[in-house]
């Protein structure tokens, strides 16, 4: 690696080029990196994410999982990895660029509502993806509303800088399990109405079904914590049973 951990790392701007690729606009920064979306020469769309010198400098040889993580991957909702971009002044990915706007916005800008119908188009996806990760060997650790794509009901995982490699000690499949019930309290709260001042857990203040209750709990580690993806799936199609 020729690139200089000494230089200050240079946020690009909209006309701007890296290697083959032209810079529309700046998706986002993070503690880690900056992610732009870009074009190539034939207007095809990409996604760069741009390393930050420190944290190539601090991570070390953890910087090196997504990259390896990601080739190891073919799934219509996980982002293929392109190529790795490795200059002087710049060192990062090209991703596949993945359509849809993050929860987080649906959520908190558009004001949507999501209905248990629509909780339960959503959630099954996010089985399904998991599932595929977890036969892979491959723990995500970062299921949030940032980190998901929505677009015409399909949804996209993207942002895998924190997934590892399980290994039943330090990187276990079912940290994504309270990850994933947090995602679904996401949802399910953009319908809440808060009734006078006083706040109360979750569990408490959400009107939930007893089947959606204990699921959420065991997801969150409240009750037993599943064990296996498996169990999620059978019990997750249990509680939405009626949305089939």
């Amino acid at each position: 690696m020729v690139l200089s951990l000494f230089r200050r790392d240079k946020q690009y701007q909209p006309s701007e080029q890296i290697a083959d690729y032209t810079i529309e606009k700046t998706l986002g920064e993070g503690r880690f990196g900056i992610c732009y979306l870009v074009s190539d020469g034939q207007k095809k769309p990409y996604i760069v994410k741009q390393l930050k010198r420190g944290m190539l400098k601090k991570a070390g040889a953890k910087a090196w999982f997504e990259e390896e993580i990601l080739k190891s991957l073919q799934h219509e909702s996980v982002p293929q990895f392109i190529e790795k971009i490795e200059l002087e002044y710049f060192f990062g990915y090209v991703l596949e660029f993945k359509e849809g706007r993050t929860f987080e916005d649906i959520i908190y800008l558009d004001k949507h509502v999501f209905e248990r119908e629509e909780i339960y188009r959503v959630g099954s996806q996010l089985v399904e993806i998991l599932k595929y990760l977890h036969s892979k060997s491959i723990v995500h650790r970062d299921i949030r509303v940032p980190n998901t794509l929505y677009d015409d009901q399909k949804v996209n995982l993207v942002d895998f800088g924190l997934a590892r490699w399980i290994n039943n000690e330090k990187y276990r499949a079912d940290m994504d399990f309270a990850f994933l019930g947090d995602f679904l309290l996401h949802l399910y709260y953009s319908s809440f109405e808060l009734k006078g001042f006083k706040k109360c857990p979750w569990y408490d203040e959400l009107e939930l079904y007893p089947k959606e209750l204990l699921f959420l709990k065991r997801l969150m580690g409240v009750k037993q914590r599943y064990t296996s993806i498996f169990e999620v799936e059978h019990d997750f199609f249990e509680t939405f049973e009626s949305y089939k």
